[in-house]
């Protein structure tokens, strides 16, 4: 391929990564309510899997840099299909922090693509050391997350239920009210009552 077609599909990849990226960030600062939107999961999902990650194998770039982008992105789109999975998950910090310290790491893969030097393999390698502690630690957090939001709602509906046991049963209220009736007609009919009076 021609260095004028392949700096072509750079600057393609470039232009719409840097906007994916933005979408990315964005959501990320917001993510309890992104959580909590089927429709901006979704949107982080695409950006994630289709913007950053699909359009990295044209790159002219060494095979070192596409994996390491891939496997950068392809961690984010692991967190985000468990965020359209669960659903509603509660976010902590930690969860913010190490998502916005693995999107770093992408955006500093991605943004140098733009200049004369690029990265060298060295830099790539620098960056992916440093991040591989966190990708760890992000799964090992999200488990947490996940497994806490199963435990409370399986909480929430065992409260549920046993408040649904303590209440009587249509049958109940019935016999209740005719005890009631005969206690009050009991009560009326014995002597000294106020009709005998």
């Amino acid at each position: 391929m021609q260095p004028e077609h392949l700096q072509q599909i750079m600057s393609y990849y470039l232009e719409d990564a840097k906007a994916h990226l933005q979408v990315i960030e964005q959501h990320l600062l917001n993510l309890q309510s992104t959580i909590e939107d089927p429709e901006m999961v979704s949107d982080l999902l695409g950006a994630a899997r289709c913007g950053i990650v699909g359009g990295a194998n044209m790159l002219p770039i060494s095979r070192l840099h596409i994996s390491s982008i891939h496997k950068t992105g392809f961690c984010l789109v692991d967190c985000f299909k468990v965020f359209q999975r669960e659903g509603s998950l509660k976010v902590d910090q930690k969860l913010k922090d190490l998502l916005m310290e693995l999107f770093y790491a992408l955006k500093a893969l991605i943004e140098p693509l733009g200049e004369p030097s690029g990265l060298t393999d060295d830099q790539v390698a620098q960056i992916m050391s440093g991040i591989e502690p966190v990708r760890e630690a992000l799964m090992t957090h999200l488990n947490v997350l996940v497994k806490r939001s199963h435990s409370a709602s399986h909480s929430q509906e065992a409260h549920m239920s046993d408040s649904e046991d303590d209440l009587p049963s249509l049958e109940d209220l019935e016999a209740l009210i005719d005890n009631l009736s005969l206690d009050i007609f009991s009560a009326n009919s014995l002597p000294g009552s106020q009709q005998d009076q």
